[in-house]
């Protein structure tokens, strides 16, 4: 059994994922193998590139219906940036549904505040998170600590308890949610230095 299966969904950074992982648990695997994901005690998603491609590589390899079975089976799932999204209903980046884990939806992030401050999309660098819960991945990490954005789409869950943290930039955007044993971060903890490292091990730490 291999400790934490890192989807390959193709087009993904999961080489920078695994070398944050091997600091902590080097039993882990890049896979797309049904059978090895299910034997897994933890599941990683990465996520770099648009939902519509993740989601086309994953449709295609027909996993869909495996991160499934993993989140019902309660075993701890970490989503990255666009691994995020794809777990939402739909995303106005593109036309494929997602995954539908989480009730919502991902919207364009707007280009101005409600003053009309003018903003950058993407939303690209490091910027404070306010912690909304005392997440255990994010377990000695103080609130307000910054962490490595880059994106252009928001997550948008219909419930709200399940934040726990935000980040402000044109508007309040969510950083991070919390769904039982589902945890996934809007940030790139791998680009984050010694705070985003300090993620995977948290994470790692569940299953130890």
């Amino acid at each position: 059994m291999t400790r934490i299966s890192i989807l390959d969904t193709k087009s993904a950074n999961f080489h920078s994922v695994k070398k944050a992982v091997d600091l902590y648990e080097k039993d882990n695997i890049i896979t797309s193998s049904k059978e090895e994901i299910l034997r897994s005690e933890a599941l990683i998603i990465p996520g770099v590139s648009s939902t519509d491609t993740v989601l086309n590589n994953i449709y295609n390899a027909k996993l869909e219906k495996i991160i499934l079975e993993f989140y019902q089976s309660e075993r701890p799932i970490l989503c990255i940036c666009v691994g995020m999204q794809i777990l939402f209903e739909k995303s106005e980046e593109g036309i494929l549904p997602g995954l539908g884990i989480i009730e919502g939806e991902v919207k364009k992030i707007p280009s101005k505040d409600n003053k009309n401050k003018k903003y950058k999309i993407p939303h690209m660098g490091w910027n404070e998170i306010d912690f909304s819960t005392n997440s255990k991945i994010f377990d000695g990490i103080k609130n307000d600590s910054e962490f490595y954005f880059v994106h252009s789409y928001q997550c948008v869950p219909k419930d709200q308890e399940i934040i726990s943290g935000t980040t402000n930039y044109s508007n309040k955007i969510v950083a991070s949610i919390e769904k039982n044993n589902l945890f996934a971060v809007q940030f790139h903890p791998e680009k984050s230095a010694n705070l985003g490292l300090n993620i995977y091990k948290n994470f790692i730490n569940l299953i130890n």
